[in-house]
């Protein structure tokens, strides 16, 4: 009698507890948080993971963008979409402290009847993972028959020698991983130029990932540049040898050898290949950049005046290159460390090239941070390349994985999360 008893309350007690539980719009939990203060609540509004970290998630009703990514008016220094966008981001996401799966939880992931209890404005709690959908990632496109394909990537401070600044980021176990997933990427792309980022500088680097790309009879080699095996991070050009070949020297926007960024930004000018080998004179300068990174301090403004200078010695770089190769058809590539509306992409873009992300696929993204999305890796075209240019996508290889996993913690056998920038992949079709 008494065991029926017990089970009779705790029959009531759960009968209770999911009648007290509340079924709420987001729109009307945020407009009145005290209501719902310490009580268990079944969210009808499908939220997206905006941000991934060890024992949260950052959920919203949409993908939440940095402020300098869309906020008009940032490049002449003063913007009221900026302190809006900013606002808006903060309103409209909550964190939920939860059993996170993290390495199976990736950010635009969907959430759908999220159960939890309030805990306070903006924080939720529950003691299981949610129900997480994943989305259907897209595909890499297809390349054409006839079409070169240019890939613009930041590798995450790939270093061969490890010692002094490589010596934080890596260990040989490390290195080993770290190469597999770059290389499993790069093959997966099918690339006939990469303009990488965060290389080492020097031969010791390149030669460490063409050895692992070429491994199977693949035909890969780099642009050699003669410098030092530096323990600092320069920029790299890797080319399928059958099918496109450079065409003369290289340059660096940095004439100075002693400037920090004489091996970060660099051009060359390629030439595509028939299927005998044999140059057919079509041609395209491909200019890759890695720009000054922003402080952790102060995104918005903090290490501008680099960037600019940056973005000046580069736009004063691309018609000395255009004379030295003959070639009009220039493509601009690399981190720029820059979002949309940032002055040195203003800059870049009032100079004549053009944004082809903007043209092509506006409403996407190549880095996280904070749980915000947008462009810091960029895809410019002058007047005459931008006609050829048959396609420029992002592939969601890496930003929407869990924010720490780095390509170190990652001992899967995936390519994702190789780095922390994803690669832009362009497709042209020279004239």
């Amino acid at each position: 009698m008494r065991k029926n008893f017990i089970t009779l309350l705790v029959l009531c007690s759960l009968s209770s507890t999911l009648a007290a539980r509340d079924k709420v719009t987001l729109s009307a939990l945020q407009d009145d948080w005290a209501r719902y203060q310490n009580r268990e609540i079944e969210i009808s509004t499908t939220l997206i993971v905006c941000g991934n970290y060890y024992d949260s998630l950052i959920l919203a009703p949409e993908r939440l963008y940095c402020p300098e990514e869309r906020a008009a008016g940032l490049a002449e220094g003063d913007s009221t979409d900026y302190y809006r966008i900013k606002a808006y981001n903060h309103a409209v996401s909550l964190c939920l402290h939860c059993r996170n799966d993290y390495y199976d939880v990736r950010t635009g992931d969907r959430v759908k009847n999220l159960k939890a209890r309030v805990t306070a404005p903006r924080q939720l709690l529950t003691g299981n993972a949610p129900n997480v959908q994943h989305l259907r990632k897209a595909a890499l496109p297809r390349r054409a028959k006839g079409e070169i394909r240019i890939v613009g990537a930041n590798i995450e401070n790939y270093f061969a020698d490890l010692g002094g600044y490589a010596s934080k980021k890596t260990t040989p176990d490390q290195l080993k991983i770290k190469t597999r997933k770059i290389v499993k990427a790069l093959r997966q792309m099918r690339g006939d130029i990469y303009a990488l980022c965060e290389m080492q500088q020097g031969n010791h680097a390149p030669l460490l990932l063409l050895q692992a790309l070429n491994h199977g009879g693949r035909h890969y080699a780099y642009v050699e540049t003669g410098w030092e095996n530096k323990d600092h991070i320069g920029a790299c050009f890797i080319y399928r040898t059958d099918r496109v070949q450079p065409y003369g020297e290289w340059m660096s926007a940095y004439r100075d050898t002693a400037s920090h960024y004489y091996p970060r930004m660099i051009a060359q000018a390629f030439e595509q290949l028939d299927k005998k080998g044999n140059p057919t004179g079509k041609k395209l300068i491909v200019s890759v950049n890695h720009f000054k990174s922003k402080s952790n301090r102060n995104r918005r403004y903090d290490t501008n005046a680099k960037r600019m200078e940056n973005a000046d010695s580069l736009i004063a770089m691309l018609p000395k290159a255009v004379e030295l190769f003959g070639d009009s058809d220039v493509l601009l590539l690399g981190d720029y460390n820059c979002y949309t509306q940032e002055q040195p992409i203003r800059a870049i873009v009032r100079a004549g090239y053009e944004d082809m992300l903007q043209l092509y696929c506006p409403d996407e993204y190549s880095y996280s941070y904070h749980s915000e999305v947008g462009w810091l890796d960029r895809c410019f075209a002058t007047p005459s390349m931008r006609t050829q240019v048959v396609n420029v996508t992002p592939w969601h290889v890496n930003t929407d994985w869990y924010y720490s996993h780095g390509a170190y913690k990652m001992r899967d056998k995936s390519c994702h999360r190789y780095a922390d920038h994803d690669p832009i992949i362009v497709d042209v079709r020279l004239k």
